[in-house]
């Protein structure tokens, strides 16, 4: 069992499409028809998104708005947590404008199955897809203690040696993130999902999961993404869309339908090329996207008649590093550090509106972040200058060191705290963070 990650995000898209085939939601349905509690930052906004909109990552939101609520886990955020807190971030680009990747969307999009049904997510898609299909080791929602006998290690690269990520081996429980990438699944099971995407929703026996027009209706394009110079060069791409949990591009004068899932320790690829009636999955246990590519195309390729190229040699010399960016990239002597003013003045709570509370507190004569609904983010802060620090968090697999600057009001007190990823080549994005000194009254 691989956690397969955002190629979970079809399986929301399918779900969606099942309802919309039986007449109990349209895609150009207003969200907060079905989900009052909906909002976000611009009250119109919120009233003109559609369950299309959940869907296409063209909400206006900056790419992984919010992920801090889903990760690292575990984590004490509910998906009424999330629902919630989407109103808080503002944004950077216009409605409809631009393609900007987000997870917190789908799992909303999650969230019309039970409004419409009163079945959980997770439990229609086991109910309604993955037995129906065969999938017997493929889980949206709780695993079976029979079927955890082989889960497989993800592995992450930490500080040159190779770690096993336990934290996020495939657990029995459903994930609040489940919507959105929160899907647990064997090699086999993946394959009958392939199929059924080439069959357009059709079983081997002919009965339908979801019909031809909503297979269409799921690859169609809707937000449109500019491929660069080196995929029209490495697969003459001339096109490239975001679909409804798929993205779609030409390669080498064929459709292709695809989509990766990226978790620590895990990644995973599905690519459908209809017009060859070829489907490949690639599952991987460790943080390497460029083995998850040079595999891909490796199998991919010599079927469109391109075998000249070696892919493991191509995509070994790209630059994207399979390790932790900050600890090979940044060196720090924390030791020459100081601080203005006693360490002591930097202590107490601070709030943010979606995130909750983080305690700085004085540990052995050194300040920590403590993460209280998210306990994983925790770590010591090491002066670097002024009132700046490092956060050297205490669980090395999480890829995520960052800056911690407190901020004085005009009467010299620390009022708030700012935090920014180190890595720009992190996914981690701290700053919809407004973490604001808790007063006591």
């Amino acid at each position: 069992l691989f956690r397969i990650a955002s190629t979970s995000k079809a399986f929301t898209a399918a779900s969606l499409a099942i309802l919309v085939d039986e007449g109990k939601l349209s895609w150009e349905d207003k969200v907060v028809d079905h989900i009052p509690g909906f909002a976000l930052h611009d009250p119109w906004i919120t009233n003109e998104f559609t369950v299309a909109d959940l869907l296409t990552h063209r909400s206006g939101l900056e790419p992984y708005a919010g992920d801090l609520m889903l990760w690292p886990k575990p984590n004490d955020f509910s998906r009424s947590d999330i629902i919630a807190g989407l109103r808080y971030f503002k944004g950077e680009t216009g409605f409809r404008t631009e393609y900007a990747y987000d997870n917190l969307l789908y799992i909303v999009a999650g969230e019309l199955v039970p409004a419409l049904t009163g079945q959980e997510w997770q439990d229609f898609v086991d109910a309604r897809i993955l037995e129906p299909l065969g999938a017997e080791r493929c889980f949206a929602g709780r695993i079976p203690g029979a079927y955890l006998h082989n889960v497989a290690a993800p592995h992450l690269l930490v500080d040159g040696a190779l770690q096993v990520v336990e934290r996020n081996r495939a657990s029995p429980d459903v994930d609040v993130a489940a919507a959105a990438g929160g899907v647990r699944c064997s090699l086999e099971g993946m394959l009958r999902w392939a199929q059924l995407q080439l069959a357009r929703g059709a079983l081997p026996d002919g009965r339908r999961i979801f019909s031809e027009s909503q297979s269409r209706m799921m690859w169609r394009p809707q937000t449109i993404l500019h491929p660069g110079r080196e995929q029209y060069e490495r697969d003459r791409t001339h096109f490239r869309a975001s679909g409804f949990g798929w993205r779609l591009a030409d390669v080498h004068g064929y459709i292709e339908i695809s989509h990766t899932g990226s978790y620590t320790g895990f990644r995973s690829r599905i690519t459908l090329l209809p017009e060859l009636d070829l489907a490949v999955v690639v599952l991987l246990n460790a943080s390497a996207s460029d083995a998850r590519a040079a595999i891909t195309h490796g199998i991919v390729k010599p079927y469109m008649g391109i075998d000249d190229v070696d892919w493991i040699e191509y995509f070994a010399n790209e630059d994207e590093p399979d390790t932790d960016p900050q600890v090979d990239r940044v060196s720090i002597d924390f030791r020459s550090g100081s601080v203005l003013e006693p360490l002591a003045s930097y202590t107490g709570l601070f709030r943010d509106p979606w995130f909750g509370d983080v305690s700085i507190e004085l540990r052995d004569e050194a300040l920590w972040f403590v993460s209280l609904k998210s306990p994983r983010l925790q770590g010591r802060l090491w002066p670097i200058e002024d009132h700046t620090f490092y956060a050297f968090w205490a669980d090395r697999t999480l890829d995520a060191d960052t800056w911690v600057r407190f901020v004085h009001d005009e009467a010299g007190n620390v009022a708030a705290l700012e935090v920014e990823q180190v890595s720009p080549e992190s996914d981690w994005d701290f700053t919809d963070l407004a973490l604001e000194r808790v007063v006591d009254d």
